[in-house]
């Protein structure tokens, strides 16, 4: 590749890191037009067809790229995440299986010699290996119980912020940290967590059958406790509110500025709760004082105290949230969730009504495409909570 082209890539790589995406187009195409065997160029272009919701032509593009070079595995696995979003699920799960062959995919993998676990191969014991992260291990964890009704004993190494909430709900499986180190000889196979969709979701109807709800629970102790920190008036409805992803490179899509939910204040005896974590917490203090609004804190971390974000949810009458892990801790308690979608990932497909197909408790409000402002979905949610908050 030729200097100038290379920095033509760069250039487009800057504009899609920057949701321009439609910018990133003239020098992607201009690179593939001048020198059409290079494959990354095409995954890139597919990349930016599939965020703003081309579909056609982003799987042209991915189609492309395989037929320059079938081992991409980074061309599969980012295909495969599209191929789920649009309900393909039998070929999206082939191609996502290819995440652990690509370069962009960091989540490790354990190592084993266990063989994998497969439906109607006799296995007795399963160890379920987590990855990605906690909004992942809770969205698969939801097929859990369609697992253990194959296999007599089940175990599963899951985040040791959410051992607890797991073990309360499901006493017929073990859950230990994922950091254990494991004895191999204690299972006859192995499966990762992200994997045992492919077994079960075959088409969109499956996820109602398969998924568990309410798979989670709060430690009623802690609910206690928070319930005194945060002093709840009769008659008073109860919102959680968290406004931010901290997920790596996609973090930016899916948040939305506090100031633009502005309008939830204006909720009859309403009292706004922080749910968020990490760094975005910091934009608690200039909003007050610049609005003169009050989000009610406790004395739970909100990042490693997963049990004490648990226990706020529990006693909250509907929780606001960007799709961040928040939405994940509600939608496995049953909570109702009402979610500002970036309409990036694929597991917030929905039924008629708004709502999940994996959390029935939770409704989507997705935005056209990862560029599009939040104003509609916004005004959506606060005129819906407005009329819910009447008949709580």
């Amino acid at each position: 590749m030729s200097r100038s082209l290379q920095e033509m890539f760069k250039d487009a790589l800057s504009c899609m890191e920057n949701d321009k995406f439609d910018d990133a187009l003239p020098n992607l195409n201009t690179i593939i037009d001048l020198r059409p065997i290079l494959v990354a160029s095409y995954v890139q272009r597919g990349r930016v067809n599939w965020e703003m919701h081309r579909w056609d032509q982003a799987r042209a593009d991915f189609n492309e790229a395989f037929t320059l070079d079938p081992d991409s595995a980074d061309a599969k696995w980012t295909m495969g995440l599209m191929e789920l979003q649009l309900g393909n699920f039998e070929h999206g799960w082939k191609l996502y299986d290819e995440r652990w062959n690509s370069s962009s995919f960091k989540s490790p993998k354990l190592k084993t010699r266990l063989p994998s676990w497969e439906i109607g191969k006799g296995y007795k014991s399963v160890l379920v290996w987590c990855e990605q992260g906690i909004g992942d291990q809770l969205l698969y964890g939801s097929l859990l119980s369609a697992l253990k009704q194959h296999v007599d004993n089940v175990t599963v190494m899951i985040d040791v912020r959410l051992l607890n909430l797991f073990q309360r709900a499901n006493p017929n499986i073990r859950f230990i940290p994922h950091n254990t180190k494991v004895q191999n000889s204690e299972y006859d196979s192995q499966i990762a967590i992200a994997s045992i969709g492919r077994h079960f979701i075959k088409s969109t109807g499956d996820i109602d059958v398969y998924r568990a709800t309410k798979y989670i629970t709060a430690d009623p102790s802690r609910i206690a406790q928070v319930r005194q920190e945060l002093q709840i008036k009769p008659g008073e409805s109860v919102i959680g509110l968290s406004w931010a992803s901290t997920a790596p490179s996609i973090a930016k899509h899916k948040s939305i500025e506090l100031k633009k939910l502005l309008g939830l204040w204006d909720i009859p005896n309403v009292k706004i709760v922080n749910l968020q974590y990490g760094k975005p917490d910091y934009d608690i203090e200039p909003f007050e004082q610049e609005t003169g609004k009050l989000i009610y804190q406790t004395t739970v971390n909100n990042f490693f105290d997963l049990e004490g974000v648990a226990a706020i949810m529990s006693l909250c009458d509907a929780v606001v949230s960007v799709s961040n892990a928040n939405v994940h801790i509600a939608g496995a308690m049953g909570v109702d969730t009402f979610v500002l979608d970036a309409n990036k990932l694929w597991y917030w497909n929905h039924k008629e009504g708004r709502y999940s197909l994996f959390y029935p408790s939770v409704r989507l409000y997705p935005r056209a495409n990862m560029v599009a402002p939040w104003d509609e979905q916004v005004e959506q949610i606060i005129e819906e909570l407005k009329v819910y908050a009447r008949h709580q």
